[in-house]
């Protein structure tokens, strides 16, 4: 016989178990706060809604959740730049790219998330 279970209440687990992690992660590491940089090009209201929902989940358990809002008309090679400083910013330890790109002019998504540090890809 098949077993209901509530999607709810293991969400729940998971998010407990994580910011405890955290929280342990951030005493054996004094000065120590998990960084997560979340990248959007463009504004659809759809992709808000996530990264809204991103930032309040990661900030919930203890991560400091920064969004990178880039205008529409930024262009691949300006976003590359923009990734390559926080490839190498040590206080950002995870890159969220979120899709789709919204922009003006084209912008290979495959080669912006191939650019991401992988040590920081959150989605890889």
């Amino acid at each position: 016989m098949a077993q209901i279970i509530s999607g709810t209440e293991i969400s729940k687990k998971i998010q407990l178990a994580l910011k405890d992690e955290v929280t342990k992660m951030m005493a054996e590491n004094d000065g120590f706060r998990p960084g997560l940089a979340i990248v959007q090009v463009g504004g659809r209201e759809d992709s808000n809604v996530y990264i809204r929902m991103k930032i309040k989940s990661a900030t919930e358990i203890g991560i400091n959740a920064t969004h990178y809002k880039f205008p529409r008309t930024i262009t691949e090679t300006e976003l590359l730049a923009e990734l390559d400083k926080l490839n190498r910013d040590p206080k950002v330890h995870g890159i969220i790219v979120q899709m789709p790109l919204d922009a003006d002019n084209l912008i290979d998504s495959h080669k912006i998330t191939d650019y991401v540090d992988p040590g920081k890809d959150v989605d890889g």
